[in-house]
């Protein structure tokens, strides 16, 4: 919707380079399709989201990077130190990483999209205080953790979730070593479910089968059935069906989401 009032208008744009910022401050790099809706902008249109972009490249807030896909070239945009000087606090545990295009992974970088695609729905649902797997603070805030999932998050319901973005399978030895990993932070307190998100119906129907076939694993040091107890910590769910009730505005999280008996279970 266009704002008339100049005032509006201004304190508008102040907030989505904020809102930008900020996500960046974690995420260091992001594309087009995710920071449009970072930011708030709607509809197919994207003249408004490049201005602001571009805005931010000509501040040295941002610098942008183009890499080649099949199809042919897609963009990235991320936080410049400039950038990270706009948005660093005093209650930073840790000063945040500035984009740098020449230590970018490209075997990893769809992985990492997704997982800030993720985010964004779950946060949508109410989940607040994300953190990275991989970020400083996390191994600060969670010291001694020998897997690290790719983000924390608290649901609206108070459940504590590890987010595992899945874009591919791994082995059934790492999957075993992970799940004792999850369940030793379970009994520490630490966080309550892990979610296993992955982009499509198939690698999700593996994964489950996957982890029907493991009969024992480590609690406490001490080998254990992988049964029901053990085994109700973990959730599935395909991006579509995180999104799919994203219009719920109900106060618990949507059963899309899992974790809304949390309170009955751990009451």
């Amino acid at each position: 919707m266009l704002i008339h009032n100049v005032a509006e208008r201004t304190e508008a744009a102040k907030q989505r380079m904020r809102a930008l910022l900020y996500f960046l401050k974690e995420e260091t790099f992001s594309d087009l399709r995710t920071l449009k809706k970072v930011v708030g902008y709607k509809g197919k249109h994207n003249h408004a989201m490049y201005n602001l972009l571009n805005k931010a490249v000509a501040m040295g807030l941002l610098n942008k990077h183009e890499y080649t896909v099949l199809t042919g070239k897609k963009s990235l945009w991320g936080i410049t130190m400039q950038g990270l000087a706009m948005v660093v606090s005093a209650n930073d545990k840790v000063f945040p990483a500035y984009f740098e295009p020449g230590k970018l992974r490209h075997s990893t970088l769809e992985h990492r999209l997704l997982n800030q695609r993720v985010r964004i729905v779950l946060e949508e649902k109410g989940g607040t205080g994300w953190l990275n797997g991989d970020r400083g603070e996390f191994m600060a805030r969670y010291p001694g953790i020998r897997h690290r999932p790719d983000g924390i998050i608290t649901l609206s319901s108070g459940a504590i979730v590890a987010v595992e973005t899945e874009r591919s399978m791994k082995t059934r030895a790492r999957y075993i070593s992970i799940i004792n990993s999850h369940l030793a932070a379970s009994d520490a307190g630490r966080w309550h479910y892990a979610m296993y998100v992955m982009p499509d119906g198939k690698t999700k129907e593996s994964l489950v089968r996957l982890f029907d076939s493991i009969r024992t694993v480590m609690r406490n040091s001490v080998p254990v059935p992988f049964d029901a107890k053990n085994r109700e910590m973990f959730l599935f769910r395909t991006l579509d069906e995180l999104e799919e009730k994203i219009s719920d505005k109900q106060g618990a999280p949507s059963s899309s989401v899992g974790g809304d008996n949390w309170r009955e279970r751990h009451a």
